[in-house]
């Protein structure tokens, strides 16, 4: 059986779904997480395995922040090009690593470059993930300056937005205490997935 995608939260709180693909990183998670806690604001991670192996040590720090943690795949290759066992293999080795490390299992993964297929979604539900989230706003932080990702999200606030970001993108890193101050101002609160996903089932 197949998972649901999530591209945003049905929802008429003002709040909105940050989220950082490709990491953890030693430099920019941590600047991330200030950000996020001098805000008062939670985020979601999608991680790669390969860069948990390599930085542990930053899955509790993101986990004490009162953030999630999902899966974005082992290594980025794009999950669709794999046979099914290998889908599964990238997911479950990832989600191993991030509960070997925070004693946590987020049920959600997104995929590398947002691809995935029946195959993808079957793989996934098999290794015990309940949503494929996507995203609702692009700000195509990894070519654009810190300004324009502040506007481009800004211009796209909704009540339940998905915010796709990088958090191995200097501009994002850059933008996020500007973005989180503008959004605050807006009257939105930036919230992690599993306080609301549940509710979505």
């Amino acid at each position: 059986m197949a998972i649901p995608t999530a591209r945003f939260i049905e929802t008429t709180e003002n709040v909105v779904f940050l989220t950082f693909d490709d990491g953890p990183e030693p430099v920019f998670t941590p600047l991330a997480l200030a950000a996020l806690k001098r805000y008062n604001s939670q985020a979601t991670w999608f991680i790669l395995g390969k860069q948990a192996e390599r930085y542990p040590d930053l899955l509790p720090a993101i986990q004490q922040g009162g953030n999630d943690i999902g899966v974005h795949s082992y290594d980025h290759i794009s999950l669709t090009q794999l046979p099914q066992f290998q889908v599964i293999q990238q997911l479950e080795r990832t989600k191993m690593l991030i509960q070997e490390a925070t004693g946590q299992f987020w049920p959600y993964f997104r995929p590398p470059n947002g691809a995935y297929s029946i195959n993808v979604l079957q793989a996934a539900a098999s290794v015990g993930f309940q949503w494929n989230v996507m995203w609702s706003v692009d700000p195509r932080d990894y070519r654009s300056s810190p300004a324009q990702i502040v506007s481009h999200v800004l211009m796209n606030l909704r009540p339940g937005a998905i915010v796709i970001l990088h958090e191995v993108t200097p501009s994002t890193t850059q933008a996020l205490p500007m973005l989180l101050q503008e959004i605050s101002k807006r009257g939105y609160q930036a919230a992690s997935l599993s306080q609301y996903l549940s509710s979505q089932v």
